[in-house]
């Protein structure tokens, strides 16, 4: 019997110390300028801006590295970043929230309505082509692939329009560019402006994002960060989209594009926060914030938004960002989650695929959700969301946690 007791006991103590790593390691003596330069330090990214803050004010302003590994220039707050997929929201959502609200688009139209030749596939697919909506393109349930490289193409747009559907609209989630483009393509066609035109003309204009732009001029070059290393022009890309579909449509689409600085960013979080409304200058109404930044439930526990996505799994915004929250994530680095119930937004950003893509794994997809979680503890905001988890790097056994808190 005392065996079988002994055991037992082996066995519990065994199990605890190898147990699932379920307990987040929070470390309040580690502050954010630090857990930056330890991002760094692990070539997580060769440097970044972080920035916080409310409605009001901004909370948290940091610095961190130089623009690339060879340390020949610092990382300044007014930087100029590539966002890739972050224009996705702060653009292409934005623009269709705007058309939304002046009654030119409504989110269950046919895309065919404003491309006809998007009908236009195969006999086998053009009752499917028929039923895919704006709501579709926004969620990315369309059906659509999520990528083909249309830079490679004799016509990339018409390659675009002419993409086969993998999957029945509606029925499945699918993370797609394609659709994105799609999306912007009609709304220049609705607005008969380019995207860009579109946007500087009803968002950032208004709101003096005066770093914010598709095409950044020369003039601007300076403080552009650079990506990635492209060995067609035996040099690193800067002053251009890094995204390869981008760049063939003239630098302006709806998936990717957009360049803009962390304090450009934090007056379109700021004017999100307030409802649509900053210094009296309106963007949206408070009721279409609503409707596009929560889940869309298309697919039954589907994360996704309007154009936006909501915390869930190993989220980039970090164990604190609350259910409520909404942001997005970019290719080369750039993250942005604005969080209603906690009155905060954090921004991210950073050229991670620098020197190459090869850099950002697994290392930069690990700091940038501790990074955001830091920031939350920074402020003494720490109630888990627990539809969050921790990425695998940043868990610790029971008996580790409970060491720490022994010793700490």
């Amino acid at each position: 019997m005392q065996k079988a007791i002994f055991i037992f006991i082996i066995a519990i103590v065994l199990w605890i110390i190898t147990f699932p790593k379920l307990i987040y390691f929070q470390d309040n003596s580690q502050d954010i300028k630090s857990t930056l330069e330890m991002a760094v330090s692990d070539s997580a990214f060769p440097g970044g801006v972080l920035i916080a803050g409310n409605k009001d004010k901004i909370l948290i302003n940091e610095t961190v590295g130089f623009h690339t590994y060879s340390k020949e220039k610092i990382t300044k707050m007014n930087d100029i970043f590539d966002l890739a997929s972050v224009t996705k929201v702060i653009s292409t959502t934005s623009a269709t929230m705007k058309l939304y609200e002046s009654g030119l688009l409504n989110l269950d139209d046919k895309v065919v309505k404003y491309i006809p030749q998007f009908a236009i596939n195969s006999k086998k697919q053009t009752g499917k082509r028929d039923e895919v909506t704006i709501k579709h393109l926004l969620t990315h349930t369309s059906g659509l692939p999520p990528f083909r490289p249309f830079y490679t193409m004799e016509s990339p747009l018409d390659s675009i329009f002419s993409t086969p559907l993998d999957t029945i609209p509606g029925e499945n989630y699918v993370y797609s560019d394609i659709g994105i483009i799609i999306l912007g393509k009609i709304i220049e066609k609705i607005s008969n402006l380019t995207l860009a035109e579109f946007v500087e003309k009803n968002i950032f204009q208004p709101l003096k994002m005066n770093s914010t732009f598709y095409n950044p001029p020369k003039n601007k070059l300076e403080r552009i960060v650079p990506t990635e290393y492209s060995k067609d022009e035996g040099k690193f890309i800067k002053g251009r989209v890094h995204d390869g579909n981008a760049n063939c449509l003239n630098g302006i689409a709806g998936h990717a594009g957009l360049f803009s600085s962390a304090n450009d960013l934090a007056v379109f979080s700021q004017m999100m926060l307030n409802n649509g409304t900053l210094n009296d200058i309106k963007i949206f109404n408070e009721e279409t914030i609503k409707l596009f930044t929560k889940k869309a439930n298309i697919i039954e526990d589907n994360s996704r938004c309007l154009g936006w996505d909501s915390p869930e799994g190993e989220s980039s915004g970090g164990l604190y960002v609350s259910p409520e929250s909404y942001g997005h994530t970019g290719f080369t680095g750039t993250s942005i989650w604005i969080d209603p119930t906690n009155n905060l937004f954090v921004i991210l950003l950073t050229n991670a695929v620098h020197p190459d893509r090869s850099y950002k794994y697994p290392k930069y997809f690990e700091w940038r959700q501790l990074i955001h979680s830091k920031a939350y503890e920074t402020l003494n905001i720490t109630k888990r969301n627990w539809d969050c988890k921790s990425k695998k790097r940043w868990k610790v056994s029971i008996i580790q946690w409970l060491f720490y808190k022994t010793i700490g």
